[in-house]
């Protein structure tokens, strides 16, 4: 069993950083392999808006980490992705590698209805956690984070299983914050009894996400 996060904090001891490593270290305690990805230390390449990858399900943007991380992205059974809060969004980085997840889509176009749907090249339907991270604002500003990563997920097959959402890390850090703490642990626990369990997803959950931000169909 294999849980991966990708961050986009430029620290390795940072508050995404340390929400991060205690959900992974919940789900290690419970018997996972796991893997902690900080996107700051690879060289990804903004996205040129080309569209060829869906045509070819492949970038052709050559010569940077991308690859490596589309390779452990395949091979992952759960995914956590997390971000800080920058100019009250995602960071950069973390918008970057949302867009260069792009050659996963299985775009469908209705030329009658003229709709699209978004599905995913990967077959295998995997859980997905966001972790989200701001220092001065409350938890309203996590809804662009939370919109983003899921549509990332979607991108690679995966469903909205669970948030981790730590406002207001400015007066308090997450490292000494022992409820939010104890919650990430519990999450990486729960998150490995859960693939354990092959219980399937909650398909209502998930549709009701997207019908929120108007992706009305998924895979």
């Amino acid at each position: 069993m294999n849980i991966l996060a990708f961050i986009s904090s430029s620290s390795h001891s940072g508050n995404t950083a340390t929400a991060a490593k205690r959900l992974l270290q919940g789900a290690a305690d419970a018997g996972a392999e796991t893997q902690l990805f900080y996107l700051n230390d690879y060289q990804i390449q903004c996205c040129r808006g080309c569209r060829t990858c869906e045509r070819t399900d492949e970038c052709v943007i050559k010569g940077d980490d991308v690859p490596l991380l589309h390779q452990a992205l395949r091979a992952a059974d759960a995914y956590v992705l997390g971000t800080p809060t920058f100019y009250g969004d995602i960071t950069g980085q973390f918008k970057q590698f949302v867009d260069r997840c792009y050659p996963f889509v299985d775009v469908y176009k209705d030329p009658e209805t003229k709709t699209m749907r978004f599905g995913s090249v990967i077959k295998e339907r995997k859980p997905g956690v966001m972790i989200a991270v701001s220092g001065s604002h409350g938890d309203m500003v996590f809804d662009s984070h939370i919109k983003v990563g899921y549509f990332c997920l979607n991108d690679i097959n995966s469903y909205p299983w669970r948030e981790v959402l730590i406002p207001f890390t400015t007066w308090k850090p997450v490292k000494d914050q022992t409820e939010k703490l104890e919650e990430l642990y519990k999450t990486g626990q729960d998150l490995v009894r859960y693939l354990a369990s092959g219980e399937g997803e909650d398909t209502a959950r998930t549709q009701k996400f997207y019908n929120r931000y108007r992706l009305l169909q998924y895979n």
